[in-house]
């Protein structure tokens, strides 16, 4: 399944590329969300329930971390060096249906992506994302 920017995501990153009234650009939550819901346009923050098992926590990802992006067959890329992992440590089990990136400061989320089969992360299981990839393009 396609990765998908909601619309308050396309606004702050319309924003943070072309507006001068932007503050402080912020960095990055990566967090994997358990309830049953698919990402969309209209998804915000409220709508997820992350995961809360030993090891699931949120994910600081910075600014400094995601590459200066390159162009290759039109689209912007960039690709983080060490991809984010989640390693279920403690004695319960969650089924994780995807992630979600948000505002660390703001809460907004920026982008999601529903699993193509839901990740059953009992103890020991490790989920990673890699490659960890944004990809834009333009549409006519």
């Amino acid at each position: 399944m396609l990765m998908v920017i909601p619309n308050e995501g396309k606004l702050i990153l319309l924003n943070n590329a072309m507006c001068v009234n932007t503050p402080g650009p912020e960095d990055f939550e990566l967090a994997l969300f358990v309830a049953n819901v698919a990402v969309a346009d209209a998804s915000t923050f409220a709508d997820f329930t992350l995961a809360t098992f030993t090891g699931g926590s949120p994910i600081a990802i910075s600014r400094a971390s995601m590459p200066t992006p390159t162009i290759v067959s039109n689209v912007a890329v960039t690709t983080r060096a060490t991809p984010p992992s989640w390693t279920n440590t403690g004695a319960t089990t969650e089924t994780a249906y995807g992630w979600i990136l948000y505002g660390a400061t703001s809460g907004k989320v920026i982008a999601g992506q529903n699993f193509d089969t839901a990740r059953v992360m009992s103890p020991g299981s490790v989920e990673t994302l890699d490659p960890f990839v944004f990809k834009l393009k333009t549409f006519a």
